[in-house]
């Protein structure tokens, strides 16, 4: 909360003609700085000083809260930046995790898992296409038809599995 006095006195210099200039001490007292850090921003080309040292206080002012604002998106920029670094760092932390696990035996290969999940359901496959045969060296009561209506229901059963019936 700025005081009473300090905001007639700001009313006072934003109504009124602007003084003729102010020194490093006094720009110092308004921008909340040490007059040291207010002579280094004029070296520095970032508020604007007159030839006999003192300082346009509106301009001044204006100079240094445009620098300000430069600055503050120079610092989102960098948070922009550092959030890339920390997925990028993760993206890395995750890479390594898995070429460890992948070392340490924890993780297959899909096309590993693949080949032999197929080699399984080849060998179910013939076991099933296997069945009416089988049943007909234990079961040999079966006719010729028994034995190919079994094959045929199997048969079904398989083309249903790989429908996804």
């Amino acid at each position: 909360m700025i005081p009473k006095t300090e905001m007639a006195e700001i009313d006072a210099l934003v109504g009124g003609p602007e003084p003729e200039g102010v020194t490093a001490g006094e720009l110092a007292e308004w921008l909340g700085l040490t007059a040291n850090r207010v002579s280094a921003l004029a070296r520095e080309g970032v508020i604007p000083r007159n030839a006999d040292k003192r300082f346009p206080l509106r301009a001044a002012v204006k100079a240094y809260c445009e620098n300000a604002r430069v600055g503050a998106t120079g610092r989102r920029v960098d948070a922009e930046l550092a959030a890339e670094k920390l997925r990028l760092a993760k993206e890395n932390a995750d890479k390594i995790a898995l070429q460890n696990a992948r070392a340490r035996g924890e993780l297959i290969a899909a096309a590993e898992v693949e080949r032999e999940w197929a080699s399984v359901l080849r060998d179910v496959r013939a076991a099933f296409l296997a069945l009416p045969s089988r049943a007909a060296s234990k079961l040999g009561h079966l006719t010729p038809h028994d034995l190919a209506a079994l094959d045929a229901e199997v048969r079904d059963v398989l083309v249903e599995l790989v429908n996804g019936g």
